[in-house]
């Protein structure tokens, strides 16, 4: 990032980061750390330090920063399996997470919620949907696609009968920004960020052929099992955040398709490509 001072770390316990930060100040803070996004990431460790461990540890060390705001990157998965398919899930619904990331990025949600009101620190929480775009880890559904079908290669997946709710980076982008500006969110919240509009997952394979002008015949559906822990519905409400902030989706996913297409063609997705 033009401009950024990189400060280097062995690890995130909160006497470390105190060091490494001795000297420094901000008034907001974008905790973008994670682990556990991808299905083999099953550390349990890992998944406790790099989810609950990296938030907690931020808190302490920086509680005694003038902060405006610090804000957290949630996920969808913290929902788990919605309470009904076909409605849009609210910040209201309940957390049951499904998958040991879902489980670790609620309890980060939870543990960092009262570790924040204890600290006075303002902390919001932006809950993302179906990240896609430039950058993307090559084993995910967009990439991958555009990878075998540039080469013209057939694309095993699932029945593709998933309905999912997808949000191209620059909006995500433009949701932090407009978060860390507006000032009528509240402190403890968390907010769904997402397009609220269900799309299923052969309709995406579908439009990634169509914009490389690809055949249908090269996706081959029904060729790989639904994982177990994968809910048939996961479509956000995004409009706590939208009542709360000027923010409004922008990029459609043609477009964003689009985009990625022309950004370049993707890394070689691995023979553990995720299962869509």
């Amino acid at each position: 990032v033009c401009g950024a001072t990189v400060i280097e770390i062995s690890s995130f316990q909160t006497a470390e980061l105190k060091s490494a930060l001795t000297g420094h100040s901000a008034e907001l803070i974008f905790n973008l750390a994670s682990y556990g996004v991808h299905q083999d990431d099953r550390d349990s460790d890992k998944l406790i330090e790099g989810n609950i461990g990296v938030l907690t540890h931020l808190l302490e060390a920086t509680s005694d920063w003038p902060l405006r705001k610090l804000i957290h990157t949630g996920s969808c998965s913290e929902y788990g399996f919605p309470q009904s398919e076909h409605s849009l899930i609210s910040e209201t619904d309940p957390l049951r997470p499904n998958s040991l990331y879902g489980a670790a990025k609620a309890a980060s949600f939870l543990y960092g919620r009262a570790l924040a009101s204890g600290l006075s620190v303002p902390l919001i929480t932006l809950r993302l949907f179906g990240v896609f775009g430039p950058g993307e880890a090559p084993q995910r559904l967009v990439p991958y696609l555009i990878q075998r079908l540039q080469h013209h290669e057939p694309v095993d997946l699932t029945p593709g009968e998933q309905v999912r709710d997808f949000l191209y980076i620059d909006d995500v982008i433009d949701a932090f920004l407009t978060a860390a500006r507006e000032e009528r969110m509240t402190a403890g919240e968390a907010y769904n960020v997402c397009s609220g509009q269900p799309v299923r997952v052969r309709e995406i394979g579908e439009a990634v052929a169509d914009a490389l002008h690809k055949p249908q015949h090269l996706l081959h559906w029904g060729e790989r099992p639904y994982r177990n822990d994968e809910p048939m519905w996961l479509v956000g409400d995004n409009s706590r955040f939208m009542q709360a902030t000027s923010w409004r989706p922008q990029v459609s996913l043609a477009e964003g398709i689009r985009r990625m297409i022309e950004s370049g063609t993707p890394e070689v997705a691995t023979p553990a490509a995720k299962r869509q």
